[in-house]
Formats: structure tokens, C-alpha cells, sequence
């Protein structure tokens, strides 16, 4: 709560973001893999919401459960055309998955992966 004495403290945390690092709103093709439950692998397909060097959203229609390992390639585009598309892939860990509800066929979850 604020009060009169302290308004400059207050106003600070409200221009302060929260993040430690800065997201792009970069929506892109991903594909991820992990191993489920059974040792068995698993593949999605989905799109990027956005993007940073510590993780990444990804909408899917079927997602990794929390605290899976997986790995991300999420295909880079809009680079010149002499270089075409530009893959990064990385591993990570799931953080949360999330359930949407559909709307116009777009995809309905997805999930957060901290890399």
C-alpha cells in the first residue's frame, strides 16, 4: 500500500517490470521433443508467443507436462532470403502449462519452457 511519504517508491514499482529479462513477440514455428512418463519420446508442433534468452511460450495443441525436459527448435523468420530460415534449438525445462479455450481454430494451450 502506498502512502503520501512514500509516492516516489511507489511510482518506481509501477514503471519497473517485473521480468529479469526483456520478451519478443515473435510468433514462429516451434517443434519441441520430450520422453514422457513411460521413457517413451514424444514430438509437438506448435507457434511461439513470445521469446527471450531465458525461455520461450509456446502454443500447442498437446504440451509437456510441468517439469518435463524438452527440447525446443523454434525456426527463425524474416532473415534475409540468402540465408533463409535460421533454426535455434535449445533444452529446457516446462514451467507451466496453460488451457485455453478455443477460439476460431486457433490452438488451445500451450506451454512456458525456461531454457
Amino acid at each position: 500500500m502506498c502512502n503520501s511519504r512514500d509516492w516516489r517508491g511507489c511510482l518506481l514499482n509501477l514503471v519497473r517490470p517485473a521480468r529479469k529479462t526483456l520478451r519478443f513477440l515473435l510468433q514462429t514455428a516451434v517443434t519441441f521433443w520430450w520422453t514422457n512418463g513411460n521413457g517413451e519420446p514424444r514430438q509437438g508442433e506448435g507457434r511461439s508467443r513470445d521469446v527471450s534468452e531465458h525461455g520461450a511460450f509456446v502454443f500447442a495443441t498437446s504440451c509437456p507436462p510441468v517439469g518435463a525436459n524438452v527440447v525446443v527448435k523454434i525456426d527463425l523468420e524474416g532473415i534475409p532470403d540468402e540465408i533463409g530460415r535460421l533454426p535455434v534449438e535449445v533444452e529446457g525445462q516446462v514451467l507451466r502449462v496453460e488451457q485455453c479455450p478455443a477460439e476460431r481454430g486457433m490452438l488451445t494451450g500451450g506451454f512456458a519452457v525456461q531454457y
